[in-house]
């Protein structure tokens, strides 16, 4: 799984360097077309918007190639002697240095700018959906709370790939998931097998990494009650840990109550 991940990112990204590369051939073929009115400058400035947009769309890997791609077609195509990848003049040594490393430093900042405000935007979209499940867990009768019930609660507001409560007891881990059963129920099950002396201990659970699965513990009273199993491509691990937090309140909730 971890393997299936990695590879599929590694796709998107060479898909994106390949595309923002393809996009700086056109660049060049567009202002050498119209060199009428266009110059060794006005390429630059069309690469750099490049640049800009790679590293917004992208990430930083892909906006360094894409930069190494313009570097090297204004070295060819806009610095004497012209078709080469050699340079003459020395000042033409400065002016590509100059344009290699503004791209290096503005793909920088805009990609740091662009996960900020992503990651910003999926802090808020979060916090809505935890007021709406506490708000849920609120009113939610206590003749009809259920630990499926949560897991399947949870699964639907925050979009979750995957979601279940684990809890330890008479020497087994009992399953409450909030999906139908899947290949990936059976492999968590798999990691939560238990040896005969197997404890409570969450340094002994699955590594989280291992499926894509985030764990978090649930307490009730201070005291460890159950394990939150969670997979999501954008839920942030804070706002699993708070969804944790607010099923041990309510569970403590119901106690007082009964």
């Amino acid at each position: 799984m971890k393997f299936i991940i990695k590879h599929r990112v590694a796709l998107v990204r060479a898909t994106k360097m390949i595309m923002f590369a393809a996009a700086v051939l056109g660049m060049t073929t567009l202002t050498r077309d119209a060199s009428a009115v266009a110059n060794a400058s006005t390429a630059a400035f069309g690469f750099l918007i490049l640049v800009l947009l790679s590293a917004y769309f992208g990430d930083l890997p892909v906006a360094i190639a894409t930069s190494l791609a313009a570097a090297l077609c204004y070295d060819y195509f806009y610095l004497p002697p012209f078709g080469t990848l050699n340079i003459a003049a020395f000042s033409d040594w400065i002016s590509l240095a100059a344009f290699l490393l503004a791209s290096v430093i503005i793909s920088r900042l805009t990609a740091s700018a662009a996960e900020c405000g992503r990651r910003a935007q999926a802090l808020q979209q979060a916090m809505e959906q935890l007021k709406a499940f506490g708000d849920w867990l609120l009113a939610l009768p206590d003749e009809q709370l259920t630990l499926a019930g949560m897991a399947q609660e949870a699964m639907c507001r925050f979009a979750l790939d995957y979601c279940s409560i684990h809890v330890y007891g008479e020497g087994k881990w009992q399953h409450f998931s909030g999906s139908a059963a899947s290949d990936l129920s059976r492999e968590i099950e798999q990691c939560l097998e238990v040896s005969p002396d197997h404890t409570r201990s969450l340094l002994e659970l699955a590594d989280e990494h291992l499926l894509g699965v985030q764990y978090m513990q649930i307490d009730k009273r201070a005291a460890p009650l159950a394990l939150l199993a969670v997979k999501s491509r954008t839920l942030p691990a804070a706002a699993i840990g708070v969804m944790a937090c607010m099923i041990g309140v309510r569970l403590d909730k119901r106690s007082e109550g009964g």
